[in-house]
């Protein structure tokens, strides 16, 4: 009798686990017609799944390039350390060239196209050309001299204006640390 209990248990157990291990099947989709709301549903887009829930509609979707394109006028302030050196205004262009919605270029300083990665966070950084960990100013050469090394950052406030950009580069050569500060307002 004593066997006959444990192996009933056993049996019973063993079945349990059997169906408890049973694939789930998921109910058919349904159509909710209190979802309309349109959202981005492209991970590389800025607004990815803003004003989810809803329908996906990749048609609202902007990207990382399209915060920064434009023509703008920039407030430069020039430092050495703490030294005020100069300030200066100048148009610069910002433009997208593939369609990887991440790559911008940036025209009007020193005559030279200066590549940046534009990142979903309102930001973009000074491509990393020359250097590596190991090297003290990696970045971009030839900035305006051959001994200048570019890096730095742009970014833009997603609440204050959409038409002003802050502009952060430091410039490494053989005679110091230069460092160009300001904003740059969009003219078109």
């Amino acid at each position: 009798m004593k066997y006959i209990i444990s192996i009933l248990i056993l049996l019973t157990v063993g079945t349990t686990v059997f169906y408890s291990c049973a694939k789930w099947k998921d109910p058919a989709p349904i159509n909710d017609p209190r979802l309309t709301n349109p959202y981005c549903n492209d991970p590389a887009a800025v607004n990815y799944n803003w004003g989810f829930p809803g329908k996906p509609d990749n048609s609202i979707c902007f990207y990382p390039n399209s915060l920064f394109v434009g023509t703008y006028m920039y407030y430069d302030s020039v430092y050495k350390d703490t030294l005020f050196l100069g300030a200066d205004s100048f148009l610069v262009n910002i433009f997208a060239t593939d369609t990887s919605h991440t790559r911008i270029f940036l025209q009007g300083f020193c005559g030279r196209d200066m590549r940046l990665t534009a990142l979903p966070g309102y930001q973009a950084t000074v491509d990393t050309l020359v250097g590596d960990t190991t090297t003290t100013s990696a970045g971009q050469n030839n900035f305006c001299r051959l001994q200048d090394t570019l890096s730095g950052i742009i970014s833009r406030d997603r609440l204050d204006s959409p038409t002003v950009l802050h502009i952060n580069f430091q410039v490494a050569s053989d005679t110091g640390l230069t460092v160009h500060v300001g904003t740059a307002k969009l003219k078109t």
